[in-house]
């Protein structure tokens, strides 16, 4: 694996992940706005904001971290076939 083709793992699931927690936290910020009001500290931030950046935040977070997960089995297949071809 080059390092272009790990960037481009990597960075597709991070926004990945960013779409599916922005939009995520849009529904749940929408939908349950009431749960939001009292797990924001500012009372002037509107809970689907609050909601979404946290989404969207968590999002980016766990989809490099699967991205990265990723990369690290792919590394361990091609490592894997290199020693049984020895």
């Amino acid at each position: 694996m080059t390092i272009g083709t790990i960037l481009k793992v990597v960075n597709g699931s991070a926004l990945a992940g960013l779409v599916m927690g922005g939009l995520f936290g849009v529904f749940a910020g929408s939908i349950s706005a009431d749960f939001f009001t009292h797990v924001i500290p500012w009372q002037d931030v509107k809970p689907v904001g609050f909601a979404t950046f946290v989404g969207a935040t968590v999002g980016v977070l766990l989809g490099g971290g699967m991205g990265c997960f990723a990369v690290l089995v792919r590394a361990l297949l091609i490592w894997r076939d290199k020693g049984s071809k020895n």
